[in-house]
């Protein structure tokens, strides 16, 4: 369904109103001002901020699939494809959803870059560089500072809850059941995708489930987070005991996570996220420990 829309009607889409040009071209900035430059600084001028260095003994059950290259990268593709797909059933009048999708990815780079300004995070799963073009221009162009929160996982699901909430407001539509399985395989495959061509550690996913709950909570709480998580990593060739790990720990850390932004009257998600950073970060974990009453 998606995936058979084209890259050029998804193009017509955003140059046919000057406010979805508008938005995508500040979509591009948002991306060089809060993602690309934090990077390029650190890379330049070492140690102006902290780094967290991310890993759990989890990471070494991943399979390093390098052929999942082309679904990690298509991520803002099929978001865009997404948006094509309710212009063509629904016409102008879903045009005000499709410019608040947009508007508040932007806010999702606001939010990562307002995190990564004040602690980066990179990761020891990054493979060595295959033999492939792809990976050889991700190596080039991203310094792999900017881990949490993961604008990947950020972007991709906040489709599948952007789906969800068009779907609701106009009703059922044709095809609107396959269309919402579909977003969220789609999000299972490229949340797997990040973690099977390295380019992530499996620590990195609930922090960015989290954030889009503390940003959208009545749109993406605790059961939806649960049902997702219950879908990764089904079909992955690896015994079911790790698999089952791996669920268990990005549900348990996104808990904790929710639980404690809950107890600080839903406030203060950022320093949650920050404090979960320290810990990565050299002698963090002491100094987490010294400060637990």
């Amino acid at each position: 369904m998606i995936h058979s829309i084209s890259t050029s009607q998804t193009a017509r889409l955003l140059v046919s109103d000057w406010r979805l040009v508008k938005r995508w071209v500040a979509l591009i900035w948002k991306a060089v001002d809060h993602f690309f430059l934090p990077q390029y600084r650190s890379v330049l001028w070492p140690r102006r901020r902290l780094v967290a260095t991310l890993s759990h003994p989890l990471d070494r059950d991943i399979p390093f699939s390098p052929g999942e290259i082309v679904t990690y990268l298509g991520y803002i593709t099929f978001w865009f494809k997404t948006l094509r797909w309710f212009y063509d059933r629904l016409g102008g009048a879903v045009l005000p959803d499709i410019r608040r999708s947009m508007d508040e990815v932007l806010v999702l780079y606001q939010e990562a870059g307002a995190i990564y300004r004040r602690c980066q995070s990179t990761t020891t799963t990054r493979a060595p560089l295959p033999r492939h073009p792809y990976f050889a221009l991700i190596y080039l162009l991203d310094p792999h500072l900017a881990c949490i929160p993961s604008l990947h996982v950020l972007t991709i699901c906040h489709n599948d809850l952007g789906a969800a909430r068009i779907l609701r407001r106009y009703g059922p539509q044709p095809e609107g059941g396959r269309l919402l399985e579909e977003v969220r395989e789609e999000a299972v495959r490229i949340i797997e995708a990040v973690l099977v061509v390295k380019q992530h550690s499996l620590v990195d996913v609930a922090p960015s489930l989290f954030l889009l709950t503390a940003l959208f909570p009545d749109d993406y709480g605790r059961e939806t987070v649960a049902d997702f998580v219950s879908r990764l990593f089904r079909d992955w060739r690896v015994e079911e005991s790790p698999k089952a790990r791996m669920r268990a720990l990005v549900l348990s850390t996104y808990n904790e996570f929710v639980t404690g932004w809950e107890a600080s009257g839903r406030s203060g998600h950022r320093e949650q996220i920050l404090k979960f950073l320290e810990r990565y970060t050299p002698g963090g974990r002491e100094r987490t420990q010294q400060q637990s009453p």
